[in-house]
């Protein structure tokens, strides 16, 4: 995000992802101007789109949507109901990916269409890690633990996804069993599923039965899903792009010259 200007926030990945395609950018901004509608059920957009890749945002836009997203952040059930969702939405995604697989390469268009869809909801996961409460969390959890190292130490060992990450993963992958590669990543996900427990134990203790029990839990849960949406989502793209890839050799088509116009504009 660039800095303020005359009150809009610009989010540029021409600048920041220089290398990406056309494409990525869309789904980058289409994803940015829609999270508010993905996660809230928010009908506001967030931003208007200056071309492929370039958002603004309005600063007061910024604020309420920001502050009404901090708000349901705080709420338990609301927690619940979104890593569901998103959950589906991840699932959905990698079945329709999955489809875009089994496809011959001129009848993958139907399966890439839905799978476009579902990973545009999916990519609005990534852009809310940089809109999480994280000074407020800060805040809160110096006040339980005594200092600020011991805050920031406690949300780091809560960022945990719920399956090993696209690294480890890729050593269980390329590691036979009893491989001292899989070995390391067995242990390593076992002292940090290990780490997460102790802090998130040490939080919920000294929150005891306040107001702040409940913060607590929600803020945690919201860790390990932000974590978890990355690396799933992190895989669903490459998945994605690679089938927009087998498309566009299997039509004749240039990838660096498609958006996501062209996948779900056209139905054959």
């Amino acid at each position: 995000m660039e800095p303020v200007w005359n009150g809009i926030l610009t989010c540029d990945y021409e600048r920041t992802r220089p290398d990406a395609s056309p494409l990525e950018w869309d789904l980058y901004t289409r994803s940015l101007i829609s999270w508010p509608a993905a996660l809230m059920g928010e009908p506001a957009p967030y931003g208007q789109l200056r071309r492929p890749g370039i958002v603004d945002i309005s600063q007061d836009v910024h604020e309420i949507l920001t502050r009404k997203w901090h708000e349901r952040l705080a709420e338990p059930s609301f927690v619940a109901g979104l890593i569901a969702d998103t959950g589906k939405d991840r699932s959905d995604t990698s079945a329709a990916l999955d489809s875009c697989a089994a496809a011959a390469d001129s009848a993958i268009l139907p399966a890439l269409k839905a799978a476009t869809a579902g990973l545009l909801r999916v990519n609005a996961t990534h852009i809310v890690n940089w809109l999480l409460p994280e000074e407020h969390w800060e805040t809160l959890l110096t006040s339980l633990l005594g200092t600020r190292t011991e805050a920031l130490t406690c949300l780091s060992a809560l960022q945990l996804p719920d399956t090993p990450s696209h690294i480890l993963a890729a050593h269980g992958r390329t590691a036979s069993a009893g491989d001292e590669a899989s070995q390391f990543a067995s242990s390593s996900r076992i002292r940090a599923r290990e780490r997460r427990d102790a802090w998130y134990l040490a939080a919920l203790l000294a929150a005891g039965d306040g107001p702040a029990l409940s913060e607590v839990r929600a803020l945690a849960a919201v860790l390990g899903w932000a974590a978890t949406s990355e690396e799933r989502r992190n895989e669903l793209r490459t998945r994605y792009l690679a089938a927009v890839g087998t498309w566009c050799a299997a039509a004749g088509l240039d990838p660096g010259q498609i958006t996501t116009a062209d996948l779900l504009g056209r139905t054959s």
